[in-house]
């Protein structure tokens, strides 16, 4: 990325946001509004990346020659701060009602602190969109980048740590909400974040190939290509901003790139809101294996433990959603563009702004999360020796006893529910009665199960697969190798 680009973005966007008197609230509900997309997102901040996309125009045409020397000394820091500094987004829509149009609005607004010299130069063989799709790639790429990907990392360590600190603890596995095999609490966390990680290196990925555009009205480079036909001037402008420039483009940036960040996006928020919502059910009176931030009842003083923050994390994902609906519902643009998206698009960033809020609140949930081992154990003893029918189903059946589902639901298991034996035991009590294995079917197979499944079948704590070597496995997996 270009040196001055950095530093803008890096020591003087903060700067310009913290100005007095401006406007930061970003799209989504006024309830969640994170400080740290304020200078990316806040509403006064849009005015600010159209300059910077400008300015940087200036400087490619001073860099490929098109403009002298005698114009561009006039190309200054201090010259470009002051831009930054005095126009707002609130200040461009003022104007925009005399022009009637946004980009000739803040053309005119930049006319007013700039030398004469340079009048000429501005937006020159450029169209509105070249302005805007580049300032929208830029925001998302380096929103993401600074802010959601240090986030991210954080959030990364959080659950990795809570992954080593229960990786060996026994839990009862859950399918349909009823008790399943056996797996760890550390095995849970690291199925989760597994797929944590896969999504948000693909949303990294994606957004670095969000593409700019200074292709012109309709995206064929005519104006540039007349004025200057040699030069790559939309090259140029985009290394330096650090995107990658559309290959083809109409007056708008092809939608597919920017869909596809979002709907990452998207798909880590589920990743997040999954992982909220095990949170609430093992947290919940019925469960009681986990304690999260929480808060009390207005009305109901005995409560202690609602999981308010994990339930926030469930709720921002059908948030996150809901936005990504206008991306779905604004793919197609008629022919060269048209602007009936417009005001639509205007509120994409929402997804950004939700998304944030989500990670913040899983955050407060790992750091919070807290294992009753106790509660565990005994949820867990509570059907332990009934969820070992798997293993004795699977070997009687290799050991040549036909129909072995039916003997081991209908028959196993409900006996050693009723007088409280494990299964082995109660294999041996059945073949004792000889009341179903008149055959003797039943005793030659259970006959050739090895002791070591007989053991299982009596120790069902140690049938847990390689659920404690692949979470070890998980917590060394980082965000960033």
């Amino acid at each position: 990325m270009n040196e001055l680009l950095d530093r803008i973005i890096r020591e003087d966007l903060s700067r310009v946001a913290r100005q007095k008197g401006r406007i930061l609230f970003m799209p989504g509900d006024g309830r969640y509004q994170p400080e740290e997309l304020k200078p990316f997102l806040g509403y006064d901040m849009w005015a600010t990346f159209l300059i910077i996309v400008e300015w940087f125009w200036l400087l490619t045409l001073a860099k490929i020659g098109e403009m002298p020397e005698r114009d561009a000394k006039f190309l200054t820091y201090e010259r470009l701060m002051r831009l930054l500094f005095c126009i707002t987004t609130t200040r461009q829509d003022a104007i925009e009602k005399e022009t009637k149009h946004d980009i000739l609005a803040l053309l005119q607004l930049m006319r007013l602190y700039l030398p004469r010299s340079l009048h000429r130069w501005l937006h020159l063989g450029a169209t509105s969109y070249d302005k805007i799709c580049t300032a929208y790639a830029l925001i998302l790429q380096q929103v993401f980048i600074r802010i959601f990907w240090p986030k991210l990392q954080n959030l990364d360590l959080n659950w990795r740590e809570k992954i080593r600190q229960y990786v060996k603890i026994v839990q009862a596995g859950r399918t349909h909400l009823q008790t399943a095999l056996p797996v760890t609490i550390g095995f849970w966390l690291a199925c989760l974040h597994h797929r944590f990680i896969d999504s948000a290196r693909r949303a990294f990925h994606l957004v670095t190939l969000v593409p700019g555009k200074f292709s012109g009205a309709v995206g064929t480079s005519a104006a540039i290509r007349t004025m200057l036909p040699k030069i790559d001037a939309e090259g140029e402008l985009m290394k330096m901003l650090g995107l990658k420039p559309a290959k083809f483009s109409t007056q708008i940036t092809p939608s597919e790139a920017s869909a596809r960040f979002y709907f990452e996006m998207v798909l880590m928020s589920g990743v997040l809101g999954n992982f909220g919502e095990d949170i609430r059910i093992l947290q919940s009176s019925m469960c009681g294996e986990l304690t999260s931030a929480a808060s009390s009842s207005s009305t109901m003083a005995h409560k202690k433990a609602n999981p308010i923050v994990a339930e926030n994390v469930c709720g921002m994902h059908v948030d996150v959603i809901a936005e990504f609906m206008k991306v779905l519902l604004t793919l197609v643009s008629d022919l060269q563009r048209d602007l009936r998206w417009s005001s639509v698009m205007r509120s994409f960033s929402a997804i950004m702004t939700y998304g944030f809020n989500q990670i913040t609140s899983a955050e407060k949930v790992l750091k919070s999360l807290t294992v009753n081992e106790v509660k565990v154990s005994q949820n867990f003893k509570a059907e332990a020796k009934l969820v070992m029918a798997e293993l004795l189903h699977l070997s009687l059946q290799k050991n040549g006893y036909p129909d072995t589902h039916t003997l081991v639901n209908k028959i196993v298991v409900p006996r050693s529910a009723e007088t409280g034996a494990d299964l082995a035991m109660t294999v041996d009590e059945l073949i004792e009665r000889g009341t179903i294995d008149v055959d003797g079917q039943l005793e030659k197979a259970w006959g050739r199960v090895s002791p070591s499944i007989v053991e299982l079948l009596k120790n069902p704590e140690r049938y847990t697969g390689d659920a404690i070597k692949l979470a070890k496995k998980e917590a060394k997996n980082k965000l960033v190798k």
